[in-house]
């Protein structure tokens, strides 16, 4: 939430489907420099990219931060069309028309990956670069089967990876997970990313976790301050940003990008930026990217977990800077 986080940066703007976008945003202070955009995973909103701000603004850069949609100060439409991939992608670009910025160097984690994904494929133009933390690129068009998928997860990891999707896309889990923040919190933003393996990704796994009350240790990477206001900005708002896991799971973009003939190889400069590999990571991803990048840079950072702005901050502001620079 662009108010609470860094209310010295804090805009907002009604684009052109009457959803009123709240960002964080500074121009950039060298002229030679472009701006960096930054999107948001779950469960969080611009605070996320606290680091990345600050240290690109002190660079020079310009930055554009927003809470996406359904989250924050941003508008939280209950109706899933809402929250279509194109309708989000071209909201993103009406934003940087409205501050007249022309290219931006993106970058993208977890959920923020996918709106990423479908930016780069709708309007590449706009994009200078791509930088995919964690979560890779995601071609268009593609059915997504999740019961398939944690499938083939358990074949190839010996668990479910994304069974909490079960739980995320019923009508009742913003209500659970506003009912146990805190809760939540320790289980999604733990000390330990091994936790995942048997809380998150088995099926069940993660609401019994959290009717529960369970807590796990608190993280290091996040001080006490930055947690209350972490909750502060979420309360309350889980629900609207589940709707980008029914989105994905209820596959509500993959006629529109089938029907767009979308080119699914990227033609702007593509980085990947991975944690260390644990349990949690499917096997292949640069390798796959490969196939889909018509230049691509595979890194990673030295912690394990998938907060890695977060975690590995002055890693993560060291690569996306070179990278940039390159």
């Amino acid at each position: 939430m662009a108010s609470i986080a860094f209310p010295e940066l804090a805009k907002s703007h009604t684009v052109s489907t009457s959803h009123t976008y709240g960002y964080a945003y500074h121009v950039p202070t060298k002229s030679s420099l472009p701006t960096i955009l930054f999107l948001h995973g779950f469960p969080s909103s611009c605070y996320d990219w606290r680091h990345q701000i600050q240290f690109f603004i002190q660079e020079g850069y310009g930055i554009l931060a927003p809470d996406l949609l359904g989250y924050g100060d941003t508008s939280k439409p209950t109706a899933l069309e809402a929250y279509k991939s194109k309708t989000m992608a071209a909201e993103i670009i009406e934003l940087l028309d409205h501050e007249d910025i022309d290219k931006v160097h993106a970058v993208g984690h977890d959920t923020g990956c996918i709106l990423l994904s479908r930016l780069a494929n709708y309007f590449p133009a706009r994009l200078l670069s791509c930088t995919f933390l964690d979560v890779p690129y995601s071609k268009p068009g593609e059915n997504f089967d999740l019961s398939a998928v944690n499938a083939l997860t358990k074949q190839f990891l010996g668990f479910e990876r994304f069974g909490y999707l079960e739980f995320f896309t019923r009508d009742d889990a913003g209500g659970i997970l506003d009912q146990h923040s805190e809760s939540f919190f320790t289980l999604f933003y733990p000390a330990d990313p091994s936790l995942w393996v048997e809380h998150v990704g088995p099926t069940g796994a993660m609401e019994k976790w959290l009717l529960q009350d369970r807590k796990g240790p608190e993280a290091g990477y996040v001080t006490e301050v930055e947690r209350q206001t972490h909750q502060a900005i979420m309360r309350k708002s889980h629900a609207s940003a589940l709707r980008w896991y029914q989105a994905l799971v209820g596959n509500i973009n993959e006629q529109d990008e089938i029907q767009a003939n979308l080119d699914p190889v990227l033609s702007m400069p593509m980085l990947i930026v991975c944690p260390q590999q644990t349990k949690l990571e499917l096997p292949g991803v640069e390798e796959q990217m490969k196939q889909v990048a018509n230049d691509l840079t595979f890194r990673r950072v030295s912690t394990a977990g998938h907060w890695v702005q977060l975690e590995a901050r002055d890693e993560i502001n060291s690569i996306l800077k070179e990278f940039f620079e390159r």
